[in-house]
């Protein structure tokens, strides 16, 4: 199956999984090749990813941040595969820990074809930000912004819980305990790369 179909074919999975079909775990390949082909859900969100940085640049630059557009895209783009590998890492000890090893496969091609969903949900917010902000950030934004976060945690709690084949509590308490620790890290690494405003 070529790129265009495989991605398209897992992307409709993950819709099935978000509507509560078990089954669609079951057609989306969880071989051992369907793990690392499940990294091309990076490439495949690629173009939102990239419309967003290129945004997310210009905002910062207007904000006094040095560097030109394209150092800070690169830097964001270093920054988005770190954050996408390491989790992957993460969770291989947690679930081995937890004797889930079995579902580790599972979890991580759901999770990164979840990924590249959710990459082009978040375009909602630069988009709003060019047509009604001239590309800076206004109130529609944070809303938007606030309501896409909501509909991420959720969405990745009904993965995690197909995936795992665990209680909904259970798939809380990973996707509680993940954003706990990415969210300080992440804007400790985006400050350490110069991607946020001096204070």
């Amino acid at each position: 199956m070529n790129f265009l179909d495989y991605a398209l074919h897992h992307l409709s999975c993950i819709l099935r999984v978000l509507r509560g079909d078990v089954a669609a775990l079951g057609d989306m390949d969880i071989s051992a090749d369907g793990f690392w082909r499940s990294f091309e859900a990076f490439p495949a969100a690629l173009p939102a990813l990239f419309f967003a940085w290129v945004v997310e640049a210009r905002q910062l630059q207007a904000h006094g941040v040095y560097g030109s557009i394209s150092s800070m895209i690169v830097r964001m783009a270093m920054l988005e595969i770190v954050f996408w590998i390491l989790p992957v890492i993460v969770l291989a000890f947690v679930l081995r820990a937890m004797r889930m090893t079995r579902r580790f496969t599972h979890l991580i091609v759901a999770r990164n074809w979840l990924s590249a969903l959710v990459s082009y949900l978040f375009v909602v917010i630069p988009l709003s930000e060019l047509v009604a902000g001239g590309g800076q950030e206004n109130a529609l934004s944070g809303w938007l912004t606030l309501g896409a976060i909501m509909l991420m945690l959720w969405f990745s709690v009904r993965v995690t819980r197909i995936a795992l084949n665990v209680q909904v509590m259970t798939a809380i308490g990973f996707v509680a305990v993940e954003t706990t620790l990415t969210y300080p890290l992440a804007f400790f690494a985006y400050g350490a790369v110069g991607l946020y405003p001096a204070v």
